[in-house]
């Protein structure tokens, strides 16, 4: 009984010793892999958001870190004229990979105000609420409508090509 006793204390000291010295090792590894990065020059968030702001002008909502194309990328949300715009800057040649602002310019050709006029033709009411959304880079007009019965309806209006996406009314 004692033997058991004296070979479970051995045993837990060995894990304990264990435990401290892989615990030191971790934390060396850490330092040493935060002084490699610093080193090498990777991109930093603040210089992720300077690049991202010569591409958008705007204020930054929030910044992290993503794939893009197949490329590790910090993804900068930019807010400028009360819209959202995503910019991403590839982590390893510190480049803006997008222009949103361009990229808009290309693929709305009709106003809010023609969305709107097209959703009107469907359903007879008034406008309560008129946005332009950017999904996966495709442009789309969010439509609410208070119809004359009382009941609301919801369109989703290309703003490429002003088709009507999806429509919802309720009862």
């Amino acid at each position: 009984m004692l033997k058991k006793r004296w070979m479970v204390g051995l045993l837990a000291g060995c894990l304990a010793a264990g435990g401290f010295s892989y615990n030191a090792f971790a934390k060396e590894n850490n330092e040493n892999t935060q002084t490699a990065s610093s080193k090498t020059g990777a991109l930093t968030e603040q210089e992720a958001e300077s690049i991202a702001k010569t591409v958008v002008n705007g204020t930054v909502d929030d910044i992290d870190r993503d794939i893009y194309n197949g490329k590790e990328v910090y993804e900068v949300e930019i807010q400028k004229d009360g819209e959202d715009y995503d910019v991403y800057v590839d982590i390893n040649t510190k480049q803006a990979l997008n222009d949103p602002l361009k990229e808009k310019a290309e693929q709305v050709a009709i106003t809010k105000e023609e969305a709107e006029e097209i959703a009107l033709k469907q359903t007879d009411g008034t406008v309560t609420e008129s946005k332009l959304d950017e999904d996966d880079g495709a442009y789309n007009y969010e439509i609410e409508i208070k119809t004359k019965q009382g009941t609301e309806a919801e369109f989703e209006i290309s703003a490429k090509d002003g088709h009507i996406i999806k429509q919802e009314i309720d009862d």
